[in-house]
């Protein structure tokens, strides 16, 4: 048997687990309270958690993608909820 199959687990621990959910609730707090910013530091803010939001690129151990399937979240469901709460249903105002 191998090392990997032995310690690796179905799910994270405890603590991971924590860390991962401090990880997206601060992701979408932050989107969330910086959604209609347009300049300035919350508009900087707003942008970065956008575009962790939306990207799929999983390079990142706490890309958004990553954190979402360690934790059994639908990412794209998620994703849309977010969108919709921030905007009322308009995507539009994201440009």
């Amino acid at each position: 048997m191998r090392y990997e199959a032995v310690y690796r687990r179905a799910e994270p621990a405890c603590g991971e687990r924590r860390l991962l959910l401090a990880v997206l609730e601060d992701g979408v707090r932050t989107f969330l309270k910086n959604a209609r910013a347009t300049q300035g530091r919350a508009f900087n803010l707003r942008r970065e958690a956008l575009a962790w939001l939306t990207t799929e690129d999983r390079s990142d151990v706490f890309a958004f993608e990553n954190i979402c399937e360690a934790l059994g979240i639908d990412a794209s469901r998620l994703r849309q909820r977010v969108l919709g709460e921030a905007f009322d249903g308009e995507p539009s105002a994201l440009h």
